[in-house]
C-alpha cells in the first residue's frame, strides 16, 4: 500500500529533511510539503503555501483531508524564544490539523514533532526516581538556558510542546483509532549536514557564570543530538508502525540518536514502532578527538 504524505513546515529543516527522503521511498504516492513560504517541487513532491492556524484555509484543507499521513512540524516560532502568542498559534495548527486528519472518516497517522523541551525541566531537576525520560515519567515541560547574557526558561515552547502531545492522544481516543498518533520528542537535530562536532556547549551563548551548570548543561544538550540519518528512520518508522501493537492509539518516543548514557529512554521507540538508532554523539566526538 502506498501512502500519501503531508509534511507540514515543508520549506523548513527537518521539514526538508523528510520530504527530500520520502520522495525516493517506493511506499509513498506523494508529498505535500506546506509552508508559510513555497519551496522548489521536485519529483513526488508539491509545495502548498497556507496558514495552518486558519481553520477556513481551503489550501492545507484539501490535502490534509487527503492524507494517509501527517507528520507535522510546523510552528508559529520553532524556538525556546517563543512567545506566548507565536505558542498559541502553534497550539491552533496541531488542532486544526487533528481536527481535519482522514477527512472525519479515513485512518490517518499523525506524526507530531514534539520537542525535549516537553520535559526540558529535568536538566536541572532529578530524574523520577533515578529513571530514564520515557512516555510513563510525568510531563514537566520549559527549559533553563544561558542566552549569553542571562538565564530565560523557555516555558511557551515546551508547553506548546506538551499539549501538542495531550491533543494528540485526545484525538486519537476520540477517534477510536482511526487516528493513530506518535508524538516524537525530537532532541537536537541542527540544519544542514548536523554533525556532532558543530554541537555548541550549551545550546545558548557563550560565558554561563555557573561553571558547574555550563558543564552539566553542555552534557544536556549534547546527548539530545539527533542525526540527519537517525531523524530519517525515527520518522519513517513513526509513519509506517504498526499501530496494533501499541499500548493505546496514540503513544510518545523520544527522538535522539543512541548517544551513551544519556537520560533519554529508547526502549519505547523500538518496542512500539521498531526505530533503531545507529549514531552516538560521544562516539562521534571521541572519533574527532573533541569529547
Amino acid at each position: 500500500m502506498t501512502m500519501r504524505v503531508v509534511v507540514t513546515g515543508g520549506a523548513g529543516n527537518l521539514g526538508t529533511k523528510l520530504r527530500l527522503a520520502l520522495e525516493t521511498a517506493d511506499w509513498v504516492e506523494e508529498v505535500v510539503g506546506i509552508d508559510v513560504r513555497p519551496f522548489e517541487a521536485s519529483g513526488k513532491s508539491r509545495s502548498v503555501v497556507a496558514d495552518l492556524a486558519d481553520p477556513d484555509d481551503e489550501r492545507w484543507l484539501e490535502p490534509v483531508r487527503a492524507a494517509d499521513g501527517i507528520v507535522h512540524y510546523a510552528s508559529a516560532n520553532p524556538a525556546p524564544t517563543s512567545s506566548w502568542a507565536e505558542s498559541a498559534k502553534s497550539f491552533d495548527m496541531t488542532a486544526n490539523l487533528l481536527e481535519n486528519a482522514g477527512g472525519g472518516s479515513r485512518p490517518c497517522r499523525f506524526v507530531f514533532a514534539s520537542s525535549n523541551h516537553a520535559m526540558g525541566g529535568y536538566k536541572d531537576d532529578p530524574l523520577p526516581g533515578g529513571q530514564k525520560l520515557r512516555m510513563a515519567t510525568p510531563q514537566m515541560s520549559g527549559t533553563r538556558y544561558w542566552d549569553g547574557q542571562m538565564y530565560r526558561w523557555g516555558a511557551a515552547y515546551g508547553a506548546t510542546k506538551m499539549l501538542g502531545e495531550r491533543v494528540c492522544m485526545a484525538r486519537a481516543h476520540a477517534t477510536n483509532g482511526r487516528i493513530t498518533a506518535v508524538a516524537t520528542r525530537i532532541g537536537w537535530c541542527q540544519g544542514g549536514a548536523n554533525l556532532a562536532t558543530t554541537l555548541t556547549d550549551g545550546g545558548g551563548g557563550a560565558g554561563e557564570p555557573d561553571a558547574s551548570g555550563a558543564a552539566r548543561n553542555a552534557r544536556w544538550y549534547r546527548d539530545m543530538w539527533l542525526s540527519n540519518a537517525d531523524h530519517e528512520r525515527l520518522m519513517i518508522a513513526a509513519l509506517t508502525a504498526d499501530a496494533s501493537k501499541w499500548p493505546a492509539p496514540a503513544i510518545v518516543v523520544n527522538g535522539m540518536s543512541n548517544n551513551s548514557g544519556m537520560p533519554w529512554d529508547l526502549e519505547d521507540g523500538r518496542a512500539w514502532i521498531g526505530y533503531d538508532p545507529q549514531d552516538d554523539v560521544w562516539a562521534e566526538l571521541d572519533k574527532a578527538g573533541r569529547a
